[in-house]
């Protein structure tokens, strides 16, 4: 369950391995683990928020309408993002690879790659929050009426002390999030009294609730803008274009941050950024083929789909290239001479 937070999760994906201290194991001392941290984003707020709003402390007024604000919120991001690929899929068809010769096949491999290694960040998030609600701790949940999905998230051992957005008032632990929200005030991790969410206890259905409306899409719109955007940064009319397009797919793939930070409040923010991590097995069968996963194959494979998106696009627009050493150096012959001539 640890493997997709070792194959390099750790750029979209924070997992504090540096936390783990040796220590001496006893006959019954469990083997060491590290903790996996949801995704701060639309994708992490959708999955944590609403398993721990509650209509008796947050209100019902406050309950149903975060409810539809995570959950529209989250359609607004792939409304948008299908948007523009479809947008990205409609200018590909009318468009060709500008020049046949091998004049900017480096240039086109080049940011290409840039953009796949972007992508694959987007596709390890995906596949680690799969992973998260997989290895996400089962407890006996405490079957309260104000939880969605058959109570989603409370233990018993919670007691339900604060909602998603309210808290308890009359006592300093317990207070409200609106409140801290206006005066600012940031708890210490060193407060033992601070109330963190956290994912232990969420049912089955809640996890698969997540998997198919946040999982499953989240990697789906990843491989489709992976290809559709390698191909329209390829079939850019000049060299200047061509680096203009690998920023704006680039900013196609951030469309869920942006809406992220725009919408939410600091305090949720802060919630989310600061919730207790999914603590999963750690052995060195995983630290193994996590080394090799993500320092050896991953650059490799992100390289070869590069080449071979490339690839593709030529082969279907540019019937008389071919790939000869000859070919792919001939770019650089002109940039040579104009050298030698200055």
């Amino acid at each position: 369950k640890a493997l997709p937070c070792l194959i390099g999760l750790h750029a979209a994906f924070p997992c504090r391995v540096p936390r783990l201290r040796p220590r001496t194991m006893g006959a019954g001392s469990a083997p060491p683990g590290m903790e996996v941290f949801i995704p701060a984003g639309l994708y992490g707020m959708a999955i944590a928020e609403p398993a721990h709003l509650d209509r008796k402390l947050d209100g019902k007024l406050v309950y149903y309408v975060e409810m539809v604000r995570v959950q529209s919120m989250l359609l607004l991001n792939y409304l948008v993002m299908c948007l523009f690929i479809f947008q990205i899929w409609a200018m590909d068809q009318r468009r060709q690879v500008a020049e046949c010769a091998g004049r900017l096949l480096m240039l086109e491999i080049g940011c290409v790659f840039l953009f796949e290694v972007r992508m694959l960040v987007d596709v390890r998030k995906g596949v680690n929050i799969i992973w998260l609600l997989w290895g996400a701790p089962e407890s006996a949940a405490e079957p309260t009426s104000g939880t969605l999905l058959g109570s989603p998230r409370r233990p018993k051992a919670s007691a339900a002390k604060a909602g998603a957005v309210l808290a308890h008032e009359g006592a300093p632990e317990e207070e409200s999030l609106i409140s801290r929200m206006y005066r600012g005030i940031r708890r210490s991790q060193n407060d033992s009294h601070e109330i963190q969410w956290k994912l232990d206890g969420i049912s089955r259905n809640y996890r698969l609730w997540c998997l198919l409306s946040v999982g499953v899409p989240k990697l789906l719109v990843s491989f489709v803008l992976a290809y559709l955007g390698g191909l329209y940064i390829i079939r850019s009319p000049s060299d200047g274009a061509m680096v203009m397009s690998t920023a704006s797919v680039v900013f196609v793939a951030e469309i869920e941050h942006l809406l992220y930070v725009a919408f939410t409040s600091d305090a949720m923010r802060y919630n989310l950024e600061n919730m207790q991590p999914v603590k999963l097995p750690l052995n060195n069968r995983l630290r193994l083929a996590g080394w090799l996963v993500s320092s050896v194959l991953s650059p490799l494979l992100t390289m070869g789909i590069a080449v071979l998106v490339v690839y593709h696009a030529r082969r279907s627009d540019c019937h008389d290239f071919t790939w000869t050493a000859q070919e792919i150096m001939s770019g650089f012959q002109p940039r040579l001479r104009g050298a030698v001539v200055h």
